[in-house]
């Protein structure tokens, strides 16, 4: 877990307890699920806005702004994760040792034999544009991703089409439309 990871989740723990103390039990459950919501969110995140870089296995390219939702008794209503790249160009070059965004090897490693042939994606191709796909990192878990998505209201059907749209706006990162990698 990145260390503001850790540190979001320690001060809206601190907040929901603090938020809830007066209140009813029920309050606090509703404060626990939205944390729960927030950190769901936190690989899906990881996934297509963290990289492999020269520091860092898992350095965000992104920025993440939670914002809090309070009601007139200070007590947490609701919450909104705004998130921004930082580093777009990353899709298309990377330094020799780097690696693209975490969401392209998961696609490559974690794809069932179905899911290749619907993304039209061969087994064991090499692209160009991803970089180093020998090394297997922490981060290379398309199960953790995709059960993210899941608990935060993304079945798979919808997954699915985020998956096809993925490879489709990025054919220069998985190949030709005919399938083949890239010369």
């Amino acid at each position: 877990m990145l260390q503001q990871t850790w540190t979001s989740r320690c001060l809206m723990k601190f907040y929901a307890v603090v938020a809830a103390s007066p209140a009813s039990w029920e309050t606090h459950k509703i404060a626990e699920r939205i944390e729960q919501r927030i950190l769901n969110s936190n690989p899906v995140m990881e996934a297509f806005g963290n990289a492999c870089t020269l520091r860092n296995n898992n350095s965000s390219r992104f920025g993440k702004f939670i914002q809090l939702q309070l009601n007139r008794a200070q007590q947490m209503t609701g919450a909104a994760v705004q998130t921004y790249l930082l580093e777009k160009t990353r899709v298309a070059c990377q330094a020799s040792s780097e690696r693209n965004f975490h969401i392209f090897y998961q696609i490559c490693k974690g794809a069932s034999e179905d899911e290749r042939l619907q993304w039209h994606l061969p087994e064991g191709a090499a692209f160009s544009w991803l970089p180093n796909p020998e090394r297997s990192l922490e981060e290379d878990c398309f199960e953790v991703t995709r059960e993210a998505m899941l608990h935060l209201g993304i079945d798979t059907p919808t997954q699915n089409n985020i998956f096809k749209v993925r490879r489709k706006a990025t054919p220069f990162v998985f190949g030709r439309d005919d399938g083949q990698p890239l010369s």
